[in-house]
């Protein structure tokens, strides 16, 4: 009879709609909760045609940038520009309907914008995103997209005179960094919200902070479940048995291939990077309710079976499973002309930013298939072979060495971090980054928390954040020049 019911299992599986996971690399940056599914209202669409290469006058070529606009506040001739700078993701109405650029403009009479970055939603220089057409996916070329934007929209009458305030979140928030240090005289300030600013190549400290953000949160009970459930599986992994328990526990599609180290990589992504997207997302309490259901057996009856519910739940797998061939992930990278192949060139060719196991006696530890090797691949295997870890570390290093990694020289700037924010290890966070330009670092909260709306579940200290940037934003536009 038990035989019977493994194989009934393992035939559901074979039935269900394979699904693949994506590392937690990229940010899609998603709108107030309340104007996810609004209308776009007072916010209007419109292109402008950019340089795709702004370092070479002899070429002429341009594509259509795409960027959003809402005046219901602005105050008229003059008054400021509020410009949301678009990361790796598509720009989105809901973003200039709330949030807390959208009480600055209200407050100061604003005009609101949010620009989208090349190669990503419609603003494509080449719809094919060939390795030779992603040459110009850059921030240089990025950043130069926006000061030519800023230059271009006050040559019109009513913004001669006004002054400009950028906001950005994630990779977007190195952008407002960077763009105060190369391009000054265009804006008058920033807030740059969960900036990772020093590129990384082998970051374990993400997962470290994923791991003290449970155990902060959820205690050590929670952390022993989690720890016995991960050790269970590596354990699994020895014998046939135990890998169809592995298969049965997590939704597997088909066995895992253990004798293949990128399948065994790619598994463990699966495992760390579920885990590291709670974190990421995480708002007061949401830890400690999924801790509450790992320590009730809330999740199933054995701790690898918790696991791997866990990340069915959490993923909204349904009756679904879980491909985990490392070739059909490379395959997806390599044919979609998408946000995530777009990302994953600018992590080959800039910042790293590769999630790998610790060994600093986390839960994570034991994963050690989470490597740079497994991550560097995928560079190869879906952009050039010349994309090799000695590219890599090269790549990162020229970035930290233009833009100062943590050393950034910028003057009136609002840095904003969580402390369970995983992406807080890459920038600066204990230390305000000059005088005039201070950061702010939040317990309990995580990535770009700062950006959206009030919530019931917001701690004071998240509060007084945002109301702290408000107020040093409007005492800039107060000052006169």
């Amino acid at each position: 009879m038990i035989k019977l019911c493994v194989l009934m299992s393992i035939l559901t599986l074979t039935w269900a709609e394979p699904r693949l996971i994506d590392p937690p690399l990229r940010v899609d940056l998603q709108p107030p909760e309340d104007f996810r599914s609004l209308s776009s209202g007072n916010v209007k669409t419109a292109w402008i045609n950019m340089p795709i290469d702004h370092f070479d006058p002899q070429n002429k070529d341009t594509y259509r940038m795409r960027f959003m606009f809402n005046e219901e506040f602005f105050g008229g001739k003059d008054y400021p520009i509020f410009i949301l700078v678009g990361g790796e993701w598509d720009i989105v109405p809901g973003w200039l309907q709330g949030g807390n650029m959208y009480l600055m403009a209200q407050e100061n009479k604003g005009y609101q914008i949010y620009t989208e970055h090349r190669f990503y939603g419609e603003s494509l220089p080449y719809k094919n995103f060939t390795t030779e057409n992603l040459r110009f996916l850059n921030v240089d070329q990025a950043l130069a997209d926006l000061a030519y934007f800023i230059k271009e929209i006050k040559k019109g009458p009513r913004f001669t005179n006004s002054k400009v305030i950028l906001y950005g979140g994630s990779y977007a928030a190195n952008m407002v960094l960077w763009f105060k240090q190369r391009y000054p005289h265009l804006v008058v300030g920033g807030v740059a919200s969960s900036g990772p600013i020093m590129g990384k190549v082998d970051f374990r400290e993400y997962l470290e902070v994923v791991h003290d953000a449970f155990l902060s949160e959820g205690g050590e009970e929670c952390m022993s479940v989690i720890n016995q459930g991960i050790s269970d599986t590596i354990a699994a992994l020895a014998t046939e048995s135990g890998r169809q328990s592995i298969q049965r526990a997590y939704r597997l599609c088909s066995p895992l291939v253990h004798t293949n180290e990128y399948d065994l990589g790619y598994f463990s992504g699966l495992i760390s990077w579920t885990f590291s997207t709670s974190v990421q997302q995480a708002r007061p309490s949401t830890l400690t309710a999924i801790c509450r259901n790992f320590v009730s057996n809330g999740y199933g009856s054995t701790p690898m079976e918790q696991i791997g519910n866990y990340i069915a739940i959490t993923r909204n797998l349904g009756d679904n499973c879980w491909q985990m061939d490392y070739e059909s992930y490379v395959e997806r990278y390599r044919n979609e002309n998408s946000n995530s192949r777009a990302w994953y060139y600018q992590t080959c060719t800039e910042y790293g930013y590769y999630q790998t196991a610790p060994r600093s006696r986390t839960v994570f530890d034991q994963l050690r298939w989470l490597s740079v090797h497994f991550y560097v691949d995928l560079c190869q295997q879906v952009f050039d072979q010349r994309f090799d870890e000695a590219f890599v570390y090269d790549a990162v290093e020229r970035v930290n060495l233009v833009f100062g990694g943590l050393q950034p020289d910028v003057n009136n700037t609002i840095n904003i971090h969580g402390s369970v924010d995983p992406w807080h290890a890459l920038g600066v966070h204990d230390r305000d980054l000059k005088d005039g330009s201070p950061t702010i670092t939040v317990p309990r909260a995580s990535h770009c928390f700062d950006m959206g709306n009030w919530r019931t579940t917001d701690t004071i200290r998240m509060t007084n954040a945002q109301q702290a940037a408000r107020r040093l934003v409007a005492q800039w536009l107060s000052e006169t020049v």
